[in-house]
């Protein structure tokens, strides 16, 4: 007989444009953070020439603050496919059932 697999298992197998989807959107937001980041080097840029010091730290700081949230994203998305990995490395690693 043939190896059986749960009707959820197929599903995810045939459909996987869900999973992307999600990728997606998470890549959106890292772009946008990537913009972001890009818009205030450039004002803070401006800033250190007209002789803005404080104007310049804050802007520093803002940027600092975008750039940790687009590490976060990575490290979640990162978890995200470790977890995947592990969940089919536990399936794929079981032993068979001799019959004695």
């Amino acid at each position: 007989m043939g190896n059986f697999i749960k009707f959820t298992e197929w599903e995810n197998r045939k459909n996987p444009i869900q999973e992307e989807a999600e990728d997606k959107t998470t890549s959106e937001g890292n772009a946008e953070l990537l913009a972001q980041i890009a818009d205030l080097v450039a004002k803070r840029k401006a800033h250190i020439k007209n002789k803005d010091d404080f104007e310049a730290q804050i802007l520093e700081i803002d940027i600092k603050i975008l750039k940790a949230e687009l590490e976060i994203n990575e490290l979640r998305e990162k978890r995200k496919h470790l977890t995947g990995a592990k969940e089919i490395a536990s399936k794929t690693r079981k032993e068979g059932k001799s019959i004695e």
